[in-house]
């Protein structure tokens, strides 16, 4: 109990020291790995009729905007159930252009057999600074039946 005690405090002491703070170089992509990385290879949406479409995997991003995804990768997504029992579901994306973009994202959410539980949700706007992060949050109406879930983005409509 002592020793957690003092890792704790050194911990805290380390996160509180201004000496231990660093200044980022600024951001640089390489959009080109993040578009050839391989699929997660777990659950994802596929045609009825083989090779009709690409699958697209679940408990992931979905980019529905070439352009877009010449511009913002994602840096991060993180799923977790809430006090409630729903699904929030939060996504980081780093802007790697000079420019200010603007994008909307949307979560939908599914039971074990992929079926909808829910409408998705509204489209919601996320503006990233050039260089920039920003995040995404969605949260399911559905509790213990959902299990998979998927995030789209696309260009800011207006």
């Amino acid at each position: 109990m002592g020793k957690l005690l003092l890792a704790t405090m050194a911990a805290g002491a380390m996160l509180a020291s201004p000496s231990q703070a660093r200044e980022n170089r600024p951001v640089k992509c390489d959009i080109g790995d993040a578009k050839a990385a391989p699929s997660a290879g777990g659950p994802a949406l596929v045609a009825n009729v083989p090779s009709a479409m690409t699958p697209i995997d679940l408990n992931a991003v979905q980019m529905t905007d070439k352009k877009l995804a010449k511009k913002v990768i994602v840096e991060a997504m993180f799923a977790r159930r809430t006090e409630t029992n729903s699904v929030e579901v939060i996504t980081r994306f780093v802007n790697c252009t000079k420019n200010v973009v603007e994008l909307d994202a949307r979560s939908s959410f599914m039971d074990t057999d992929q079926a909808p539980t829910e409408d998705s949700t509204y489209w919601k706007k996320v503006i990233l600074q050039p260089k920039a992060t920003g995040v995404y949050r969605g949260l399911s109406i559905g509790r213990d039946e959902v299990k998979y879930y998927l995030v789209e983005v696309r260009t800011s409509q207006p």
